[in-house]
């Protein structure tokens, strides 16, 4: 009677566990967009003197630039509160400058040079995400939190120069290419967010969401590592 009763308790978890996982669509579809904050940390790689006058020359001159990541991504859902994600992201990192007054020796008034400059880095890379996600809550309305990592893929560096003259003339350069650059970065990632159920196979969800390079960007003395902060903006469908 006892081994019974412990079959059918074990049939009946068995069976609630199955209905859990499959219940609505198990895989989902989507797209998301996340405009983003963008800046970098940098220290010494090497020691010497002017190198750590180039890290605070460059601190005090260099702030963060609004890029985005946007791309598709595909979810497996592993239970009611557990699903796996991954799918492929485009994204623009970088920094930029603030507006620096420009002294050239021998001639600082040359209405023929340029009196001020902003500079403008932008990284773009392919991602490959691969992340967990955890929900909580019932109903429509559902808390997210996320954790993962994204393997990054360095597709180019373009550099865009803003020049002005003494006489208000506008004038804007631009440069790409990778040389000297790390064509593979990899950037953990956290997130917190809501879930908005639409419909039965239509999911809505806003996710604030910080991510971090881990490996050094390029080969140099100064260590310099891309971070960006945003709110991923998604949609998806089930399958």
């Amino acid at each position: 009677m006892k081994k019974t009763i412990f079959l059918l308790i074990v049939f009946a978890s068995f069976t609630a566990y199955a209905q859990e996982t499959t219940s609505g669509s198990r895989i989902s579809v989507g797209l998301n967009f996340s405009p983003d904050y963008n800046f970098r940390t940098i220290s010494r790689d090497e020691n010497g003197d002017g190198i750590d006058l180039t890290v605070k020359s460059r601190n005090d001159r260099e702030v963060a630039k609004i890029g985005y990541t946007a791309g598709l991504n595909m979810a497996i859902k592993i239970s009611k509160n557990v699903a796996f994600e991954t799918g492929l992201q485009y994204s623009d990192k970088g920094y930029q400058t603030k507006t620096m007054d420009l002294v050239f020796e021998g001639d600082p008034t040359n209405p023929l040079l340029p009196a001020k400059a902003t500079f403008h880095y932008s990284y773009h890379y392919i991602g490959v995400p691969l992340k967990l996600n955890l929900f909580f809550g019932e109903g429509d309305l559902r808390v997210v939190s996320g954790i993962g990592v994204t393997t990054n893929f360095l597709l180019n560096v373009q550099n865009r120069n803003n020049f002005e003259y003494s006489d208000g003339k506008k004038e804007t350069t631009k440069s790409k290419g990778t040389d000297g650059f790390n064509k593979i970065d990899v950037s953990p990632m956290i997130s917190f967010g809501i879930d908005y159920k639409l419909t039965n196979t239509i999911h809505l969800r806003a996710e604030p969401t910080f991510r971090y390079g881990i490996i050094k960007l390029n080969h140099s003395p100064i260590k310099e590592n891309l971070w960006n902060a945003g709110v991923n903006l998604g949609v998806s469908y089930g399958l």
